[in-house]
């Protein structure tokens, strides 16, 4: 037996008190139950035993439906797109591919299409034959007609966070 002190120096042996314990003994405090939880009358007799108020308790209480609900709210179920463009994965690699194999118009569609700028132009040279206008010329390596970007990089923020960053020249390319 292992004899402990209390905070004043008092010795506790907690074997003896275990063996000492009696289930029909009242417990101490306000509930008015025995050790063993029974419900205890007046005279320290058993008015109602701790299993019938455990019986009584979950008797009271609804039953837990087996339904699965999420706390996230109703999931949506996912369909798998039909559009073959959406299918293609996007990336810097064949956004250049892209570019490079992108369909040039055929030489007759050219000429028709120069042809018809060229008599366009005529006509609007003889409304304006004393203006001449300065079409402005891009900067060195750019295009005023590209809006879509050749790809996209990863660039690490301050804060570690990764964000993908359009590129529009080859030179800017990873």
């Amino acid at each position: 037996m292992v004899t402990r002190k209390t905070n004043r120096g008092a010795p506790i042996d907690f074997d003896a008190l275990m063996a000492k314990q009696n289930p029909s003994s009242p417990a101490l405090g306000n509930m008015g139950v025995n050790a063993k939880g029974d419900r205890l009358g007046p005279r320290n007799e058993v008015v109602e035993p701790a299993e019938a108020r455990v019986r009584r308790t979950y008797a009271k209480t609804e039953t837990v439906s087996n339904d699965q609900v999420s706390l996230k709210g109703e999931t949506r179920t996912l369909t798998p797109d039909t559009d073959p463009a959406m299918n293609d994965v996007k990336t810097a690699k064949t956004a250049s591919e892209n570019v490079r194999t992108s369909a040039e118009p055929s030489v007759t569609e050219t000429v028709k299409e120069v042809l018809d700028d060229a008599s366009a132009g005529f006509d609007n040279r003889q409304e304006h034959d004393t203006e001449s206008f300065d079409d402005p010329t891009p900067p060195e390596g750019e295009n005023f007609d590209e809006v879509q970007p050749l790809g996209f990089k990863e660039v690490e923020l301050p804060n570690g966070d990764i964000e993908m960053v359009p590129y529009y020249r080859e030179e800017d390319a990873p």
